[in-house]
């Protein structure tokens, strides 16, 4: 294990310092973790598929988003002393780099995020997927009702706004990405929703939470078979597809955890109290 620094001429590593952010912010510390195998896992899929990022869209990207971020610490400062900030003389002070570190660093995330786009929708492209609107509700027999009500020809999306708790409500329940099955928590959901026929309605299906129970009808608005071929043939279809509309954060959520799923990501146990870390 590599040394990060001395104590009373004791050398501290990196295990000491994971140990102590682990034990002082799980969370953040379990974020932290996730965040450098997945950088390992897109860049490796991304290597094997061949996907990869103009660097000219890289730098545009990274100069975008520095300036977006040099703009909010300069409201900021104006906003909590009445004076601007520079943000090379920021970074100094507070993270100890240079502006050309920090855009180095930014740079790097940049590309990871930008391929991480392209190996999303590359999945999607490959994989026979579903586009649905759902309705939630909490009772059963409200659900019932409401699906008697869509059997007798009453509009889903105004039913969903009326009726729905899911956040998709006031676009009467639309989803506005396509479903993988693997996306689908409950086995018999997918199976309805890859097998009835376009615009039927499937459900109620029944789910427990810790919130407390929910039931949930859905609509099949389309089903998409799979794909084929290599990135470079449908690269530009992809590339116009998320300048069209760029990956939401329910999308990207989803995608990573298929990831993480797919190679077998599972975190370790806590380490008791007062273990240490070489």
């Amino acid at each position: 294990m590599r040394i990060v620094g001395w104590l009373d001429r004791q050398p501290v590593t990196y295990g000491n310092v994971g140990l102590y952010l682990r034990s002082k912010d799980p969370e953040a510390f379990a974020r932290g973790l996730e965040g450098v195998l997945f950088e390992r896992v897109v860049r490796a899929e991304a290597t094997e598929l061949g996907i990869t990022v103009e660097r000219a869209l890289v730098q545009r990207e990274t100069t975008r988003r520095l300036a977006e971020w040099e703009a909010a610490l300069r409201a900021a400062g104006r906003e909590q002393t009445g004076q601007d900030v520079d943000p090379g003389e920021w970074l100094r002070r507070v993270a100890g780099m240079t502006r050309a570190e920090f855009r180095a660093h930014l740079s790097r995330h940049t590309e990871i995020e930008l391929l991480e786009d392209r190996l999303l929708r590359y999945e999607l492209l490959r994989a026979e997927r579903v586009e649905v609107s759902i309705l939630v509700v909490r009772q059963r027999k409200q659900a019932d009702e409401l699906r008697e009500r869509l059997r007798g020809g009453a509009d889903f999306a105004e039913l969903a706004r009326q009726d729905s708790s899911h956040t998709t409500a006031e676009q009467g329940g639309r989803i506005a990405f396509p479903l993988l099955k693997q996306d689908l928590n409950e086995s018999n959901v997918a199976a309805e929703l890859f097998s009835i026929p376009e615009g039927a309605v499937g459900g109620p299906f029944h789910t427990s939470t810790p919130e407390g129970d929910y039931y949930q009808i859905y609509r099949l608005e389309r089903r998409l078979p799979a794909g084929s071929g290599p990135y470079a043939v449908v690269a530009k279809q992809i590339e116009r597809a998320l300048e069209a509309r760029p990956v939401r954060v329910e999308e990207y959520e989803r995608w990573r955890r298929r990831v993480l799923l797919r190679h077998g990501y599972q975190p370790a146990p806590p380490p008791a109290p007062g273990s240490a870390v070489d």
